[in-house]
């Protein structure tokens, strides 16, 4: 029995050449050539001496499994090269080991992809938010946008996801959805927590987009193990048709008359108070 588990063997095909020729991928599972893709197996036979090749803005991690759990060894791209060299310190302690240089070793690669950005447009419908000044007219208020991550962290991004079945789509879904609770809770709180009138929110979708991306990054960093480079929203819409928005703007703007009307009558008593 070898290090892993496993019978050792000595027998094994041609070497391969290990490398990821996908165009969009955020991560991406390499396997040896034949093997089904749906192939349950979580161990590739990798033949030592095969070729490696990682492009820039690649890191290539292999995946060894022990009784002490998993090693990795994470090689950075740009890099070609025979997996022979002093780059693969976990590996060759392995190999030396339990294969003797010869035989298959089982592992797993996965490529990720530190160059690629990954955009995610997302949509809230109409949800009620309150002008802390008159809590009883809630007015629908709805939110698009699009956020911009990428991967900058693969060791924390490793901690924080499973990548045996490791799903793009799948995982853009799982971020939208979140983003999407957090925009709606913000900007629900944001007339009382930043002294934004309702009927003003619309105009501050800037403000609101950098305050949301401080409050945003440190979380995607930490639950999902991306960096988020950009928060854009696209439009914050009011129903100006709801009657919960017609009474709010009726009332704003007779305090607004009466706020007028006040400054003016000080400003004639100013006035003729100076005059005397």
């Amino acid at each position: 029995m070898g290090l892993f588990g496993f019978e050792k063997k000595n027998e094994g095909g041609l070497m391969d050449v290990i490398r990821c020729d996908e165009q969009e991928y955020l991560v991406w599972k390499w396997r040896p050539e034949g093997q089904d893709i749906d192939s349950t197996r979580t161990e590739n036979s990798i033949r030592y001496g095969s070729t490696l090749r990682v492009k820039e803005g690649e890191v290539a991690v292999f995946f060894y499994k022990s009784k002490d759990g998993n090693q990795h060894d994470f090689i950075v791209g740009p890099y070609d090269g025979t997996i022979v060299t002093a780059n693969f310190p976990v590996l060759t302690s392995i190999v030396g080991f339990a294969f003797g240089g010869e035989s298959p070793f089982p592992a797993e690669v996965y490529f990720f992809n530190l160059q690629g950005n990954n955009q995610i447009k997302f949509a809230v419908p109409y949800f009620d938010v309150a002008d802390p000044r008159f809590l009883d007219f809630t007015v629908p208020v709805a939110v698009r946008g699009q956020i911009t991550f990428n991967l900058t962290d693969v060791k924390q991004f490793i901690k924080l996801n499973r990548l045996v079945d490791f799903d793009l789509d799948q995982f853009r879904r799982q971020v939208g959805d979140d983003v999407k609770k957090f925009v709606k809770g913000f900007v629900t709180n944001c007339p009382s927590e930043q002294g934004i009138s309702v009927l003003q929110i619309e105009r501050k979708i800037m403000e609101i987009s950098d305050l949301i991306q401080a409050r945003l990054a440190p979380h995607f960093a930490d639950d999902f193990g991306v960096n988020l480079k950009r928060f854009d929203i696209s439009a914050i819409e009011i129903d100006k048709e709801s009657d919960n928005y017609q009474d709010l703007y009726r009332i704003t703007k007779q305090q607004q008359i009466i706020q007028a009307e006040q400054i003016g009558r000080r400003a004639e008593i100013d006035t003729e108070i100076y005059a005397k």
